[in-house]
């Protein structure tokens, strides 16, 4: 466990620095520990349809500090540990493999080199880790790095330094272990240390930097990847969100059991009842019904009739989220489902008609309030999609994921599938091979972490990044405050533009203003008229497979990519030119742009 102290917010302990993830604090490096190991006591996150979906219970905050005077302790603090815990002195070099027990510390609690002429130097974290496939991070073994190319593999006593060798560059070639034992001298360099065999002769440890496991019980087989600490293949969070909707009376639970939850000796019961322990069980229920002012009968009948429904986690679809959002956004009385954390109101588009955007949306709903729960259902490692990682917090009986809660505004377009449909049929050739193309690249995939390509998609996927981009400069929010949320599944064609950030008021209103008609028709005819043009033309418009795995097509930083925080689909599976097309075809909405300069002119 790490002896210093830093303070972060609350949603940033979702994502991006989630439980598993490394945590760059200056001179040190963390890993967040387990749900597992917060403390027992959190703020529960109402949101019922998401905690179904995923198979738990509950849907938790991570600790805050609610007073500054407060002292960060076991209550409202969460551990983290060092990783790696392979070291090195920026000032003599030496390595030490560091130990909370017997390392030196300064008085911050950070690492510092035992040399007394380092003058108590902090320790620098070694820049590489090993990670395997499924899920587990483990330090480099240095001392088997330092000796693998020596005729003495073995050193009884190694003194390890990382040095560098000017003569040799910048690159991994300059950089290099060596063994300072008088009867050793063994030397490597970092040039191999990257490759797909550098770590081929040692076995996974099979757990995390929290975890303490004996050799012994080692059961995992997969090969170790060097990698370096900042590698964005590290850490891969698996984060579900859902919005606040208004919900049916069928998902609004036991009031009674809703009411039990709040009781400080909820968790008792719980596990009284996993436990089966009848004394504990009627003492619990007897305490919680006086404080409650309900029925020792009432209050056993309620967790016992919840102790019978089964809930087994699993990591739930976006798609299965969305169904329920989706038939609220498209519904026609979307005006009159108003409560404290939900309010929309349907644009009113008088001329709609106006360069043929009623042909291709069928409405806008101005979201003046939502609010969107994110859950942490795990992470994965070097590939995404492969072995997730889940918390141990949703596999036990009363089982429950670390979550956040945001509030903020939104635009949903809600466009018309049938017009997409009749465009589609008359695609042009060079249109559809470009998208086979995507289609076969999302195919030769191993996981299934991105959705499938269809027309559709990519046409929602790709306007709502360019909206996002042209909005960013309307609204006044940057363009990483706002998010995206696409629905294109059958029987559904809209796209949500929305920013939501902690504060329980939400934010400004900039970007619900930004619907109205008078706004939101400049802004999506600029968006394109952009989307004609990109800086890196023509290398961006004519260069195929672009993008990880080669999934985008005519898409970069400088006419589509927007921050990863704003794209739910990491900036892949876009295409400008299906949405205007170029002189040899027509886009989507190649029509509506036309008629729109030829009435400039």
């Amino acid at each position: 466990m790490a002896d210093s102290k830093h303070a972060y917010r609350s949603s940033q302990l979702i994502t991006p620095f989630g439980p598993g993830a490394i945590i760059e604090l200056g001179d040190e490096s963390l890993v967040l520990a387990d749900p597992s190991h917060w403390p027992k006591r959190l703020e529960e996150i109402k949101l019922d349809r998401l905690a179904r979906e995923a198979g738990v219970w509950a849907l938790k905050k991570p600790p805050v500090i609610k007073d500054k005077r407060d002292e960060p302790s076991g209550h409202n603090a969460l551990m983290t540990v060092r990783f790696p815990k392979w070291m090195f002195c920026p000032r003599c070099k030496k390595m030490e493999q560091w130990k909370p027990d017997t390392g030196k510390k300064n008085a911050e609690g950070i690492p510092v080199c035992t040399n007394h002429a380092c003058k108590q130097k902090v320790l620098a974290p070694m820049r590489f880790v090993a990670a395997c496939q499924h899920g587990h991070l483990q330090d480099v073994p240095w001392v088997y790095w330092a000796h693998k190319q020596s005729k003495q593999k073995r050193c009884e006593h190694p003194e390890l330094y990382f040095l560098s060798n000017p003569e040799m560059g910048s690159g991994l070639d300059a950089l290099y272990v060596e063994c300072k034992n008088p009867e050793c001298g063994s030397r490597n360099s970092l040039k191999e240390i990257m490759s797909q065999h550098a770590l081929s002769s040692i076995k996974c440890e099979d757990k995390q930097p929290w975890e303490s496991k004996n050799f012994s019980d080692r059961k995992c087989s997969e090969p170790l990847t060097v990698l370096q600490r900042g590698a964005s293949n590290l850490y891969y969070p698996i984060i579900r969100s859902a919005l606040d909707i208004p919900h049916s009376a069928r998902s609004a639970g036991n009031p009674v059991y809703t009411k039990i939850k709040e009781s400080n000796e909820f968790e008792l019961l719980m596990k009284a009842l996993t436990d089966d322990k009848e004394r504990l069980i009627q003492a619990y229920a007897e305490e919680i019904a006086d404080e409650l002012n309900l029925t020792t009968e009432q209050v056993l009948n309620a967790v016992k009739g919840k102790a019978r429904e089964e809930r087994t986690f699993r990591i739930p679809k976006d798609e299965e989220l969305r169904v329920a959002e989706w038939e609220v956004l498209s519904s026609e009385g979307i005006e009159s489902k108003e409560t404290p954390t939900f309010k929309a109101k349907v644009a009113r588009w008088a001329d709609c008609h106006i360069f043929g955007f009623d042909n291709v949306f069928r409405r806008v709903v101005l979201l003046e309030k939502l609010r969107e729960v994110r859950a942490f259902c795990g992470f994965e490692r070097v590939t995404p999609g492969s072995n997730p990682v889940s918390p141990k917090t949703a596999t036990i009986s009363h089982s429950w994921l670390p979550a956040t809660e945001v509030y903020g505004e939104g635009i949903f377009i809600e466009m018309n599938s049938e017009a997409i449909s009749a465009w589609v049929s008359r695609m042009a050739p060079e249109l559809k091979k470009r998208i086979a193309t995507l289609q076969k690249n999302h195919a030769n995939l191993s996981s299934t972490y991105l959705p499938e390509p269809s027309v559709k998609f990519l046409i929602l996927h790709t306007l709502a990044h360019i909206l996002i981009r042209q909005l960013s400069f309307e609204s006044g929010y940057s363009s990483g405050s706002l998010r995206e949320r696409i629905y294109a599944d059958d029987g559904q064609a809209g796209l949500l533009i929305y920013t939501a950030d902690g504060d329980s008021e939400g934010s400004l209103g900039g970007l619900v203003q930004q619907g109205e008609a008078n706004r939101l028709f400049p802004a999506l005819l600029a968006a394109l008229e952009a989307a004609h043009w990109c800086s890196n033309d023509p290398v961006c418009s004519e260069k195929q497979d672009t993008g990880i795995m080669g999934l985008n097509q005519a898409a970069c930083h400088s006419c589509s990519i927007i921050s990863e925080t704003s794209c739910e689909n990491n900036n892949l599976l876009l295409d400008r030119k299906i949405l205007i097309g170029n002189e040899e075809y027509d886009g989507f909405f190649t029509h509506i742009v036309t008629c729109a300069q030829e009435a400039l002119i």
